[in-house]
């Protein structure tokens, strides 16, 4: 009887033994298993990384200069856009440099071809600076007449019509079009000439400084033709 319970005790936990003997394979390749799909997982994030990083390359709105658009932006078409975007950047940065010191030159290509788009973004550092660059509006460029004039009188500097882009240039456009809706309120879609918040403000320090004036010389003007009313009447009781 002892025997025989000793027998299945023994035979048990030779069974447990085996079980578990055979369960290390398992959880060693359950291991491998989840290792290896740790680094296929690192591999496709890394591919990519890579792909964004390429196509980041291949868009304008990618580099560095893609952002910076404001009210002292310059806005610049008639140039020859055959070249490549670093060629055409390359020669505006020339052309320009004379102006002064640039810390932009944004040129728009189509991301797919790689194609300028035919206007360019310019930013200077010194707002006097402005003036100097708007003076080569109709200066000779590799043959060509330029259009210089400020980026806020022009449609593109509120979004970029017929272009459709990369997946990249998607999270841009949105606010573009919002920019571009909000000129065409306040231009009446061109027709009249948006100034930047810096001329807005001149314009109203001189409208407040010219009804001053207009308000003080009516004031004196109504002073003077009082003092004639009373020395009238005055003159009139004298004689009466």
């Amino acid at each position: 009887m002892e025997e025989s319970k000793l027998k299945r005790c023994s035979t048990s936990s030779t069974h447990a033994e085996a079980a578990d003997e055979a369960a290390v394979p398992l959880q060693t390749d359950k291991r491998e298993l989840d290792d290896l799909e740790t680094e296929v997982d690192s591999r496709k994030r890394q591919k990519q990384e890579e792909e964004t990083a390429e196509k980041k390359k291949r868009c304008c709105f990618g580099t560095k200069d893609a952002k910076g658009n404001d009210e002292r932006t310059i806005f610049v078409t008639g140039f020859d856009s055959s070249g490549s975007r670093d060629e055409i950047r390359s020669a505006l940065a020339k052309h320009f440099s004379s102006c002064g010191e640039l810390t932009r030159v944004f040129v728009h290509v189509e991301c797919k071809t790689g194609v300028s788009r035919g206007y360019a973004f310019i930013n200077l550092k010194k707002r006097g600076e402005i003036e100097a660059a708007l003076s080569l509006n109709g200066s000779d460029l590799g043959g060509r007449k330029l259009l210089v004039t400020m980026a806020t009188r022009r449609g593109e500097y509120y979004g970029h019509a017929n272009f459709s882009g990369c997946e990249i240039c998607i999270a841009m456009f949105d606010a573009a079009r919002r920019r571009r809706y909000r000129w065409k309120m306040e231009t009446g879609n061109g027709k009249f000439i948006r100034l930047s918040p810096e001329v807005e403000e001149k314009f109203r320090l001189r409208k407040k400084e010219f009804m001053a004036s207009r308000r003080k010389e009516l004031m004196a003007s109504r002073k003077k033709e009082l003092t004639a009313s009373r020395k009238m009447e005055k003159s009139k009781t004298i004689d009466g």
